[in-house]
């Protein structure tokens, strides 16, 4: 055989053992890729029903995350794709507690709309109801009663649906309409001529 030959021959032996070496350590590869991906997949269901109320930006990048590895799972590129999963997973016990944290805050917020907002909604129509009954004092007319009468029904009705937005769960939405009482019993109780709270203003 000529040296040339040789050569050749030689080139092609290594060729080969590149080439299964290669799709040995793919093969190696692709068992612990397939266990990150899989670790990964139940972290994120493990936060999706809290998180996603709390901190629904959080849960979107997590689930990218997680689209980006299998990705480069089906694009065989398994060392790549663990790495991703590892990452997610990582994430997702942050974006647990993350969402633990912001559903303490909107609890603590509820309770203190709560601790006060009954009073204010009772003290409102208290007030309405003594002026319906005697007459009207002079700062105080006919159209504003009227107005009282009509934005203490308002609140009334927005404080129900905030409390069974709570009882449902939805802090978030709890929150936000029992702002729109705050607002809406501040504007009443100046229309009634009371002194509004420190705690409905701002």
């Amino acid at each position: 055989m000529t040296e040339r030959r040789w050569a050749r021959v030689m080139s092609a032996v290594v060729a080969v053992l590149i080439g299964t070496l290669t799709m040995a350590g793919c093969a190696t590869d692709k068992g612990p890729a397939q266990a990150a991906i899989a670790a990964a997949e139940t972290a994120v269901s493990s936060t999706l029903a809290e998180a996603s109320k709390y901190v629904p930006d959080e849960v979107r990048s997590l689930q990218a995350g997680l689209t980006a590895a299998k990705e480069k799972f089906n694009k065989g590129d398994y060392a790549a794709a663990t790495t991703e999963a590892k990452a997610v997973a990582d994430k997702a016990s942050q974006v647990a507690s993350a969402a633990s944290a912001r559903k303490a805050e909107l609890t603590k917020s509820w309770e203190s709309l709560n601790a006060g907002m009954p009073r204010v909604v009772e003290s409102i129509k208290s007030r309405v109801d003594i002026l319906q009954s005697k007459k009207l004092p002079a700062n105080m007319t006919a159209d504003k009663l009227a107005a009282a009468k009509s934005g203490l029904g308002e609140i009334t009705q927005q404080w129900t649906a905030a409390t069974e937005a709570y009882k449902g769960g939805d802090l978030a939405e709890a929150i936000a309409k029992g702002s729109g009482v705050k607002a809406k019993a501040a504007e009443v109780m100046t229309t009634l001529g009371m002194p509004v709270p420190d705690a409905l203003k701002g």
